[in-house]
């Protein structure tokens, strides 16, 4: 598909869209000059296969990051991979840390580490 021709809105839409295919929504990610809130619609999709929700765990923006454990289908990969990244960082997102930390797929440990790392940031 070519999203040269589109415009930022149109992006938005066909990332929201329930029917867009996983290949779409996959090439649609990595387009690098798509805005951040592209990115975070195609995050929220259900669509959206592991391996491009694995790819936007890592992604620049904290709200496209944030977005990743709110899709049902994050799997336990996604989710480890995500906090992974986060953990990488120098100053992690308080609020990618507190959407992982809720979400009921992340492993004990995963939440006891963080805990224990980010403890003041779930308070």
């Amino acid at each position: 598909m070519d999203f040269k021709n589109m415009i930022d809105f149109e992006k938005g839409q066909l990332a929201l869209n329930s029917d867009t295919p996983e290949d779409v929504l996959r090439e649609l990610a990595k387009v690098q000059v798509s805005p951040f809130w592209v990115r975070r619609n195609i995050a929220l999709n259900f669509n959206t296969p592991e391996d491009t929700l694995c790819d936007l765990a890592k992604d620049e923006s904290s709200i496209v990051r944030r977005t990743v454990p709110q899709n049902y289908k994050s799997s336990v990969k996604v989710l480890i991979t995500l906090f992974e990244y986060e953990k990488s960082l120098k100053y992690p997102s308080e609020d990618v840390i507190g959407a992982l930390y809720t979400n009921s797929k992340l492993p004990h440990i995963a939440k006891v580490i963080i805990e224990t790392l980010f403890g003041e940031m779930l308070t």
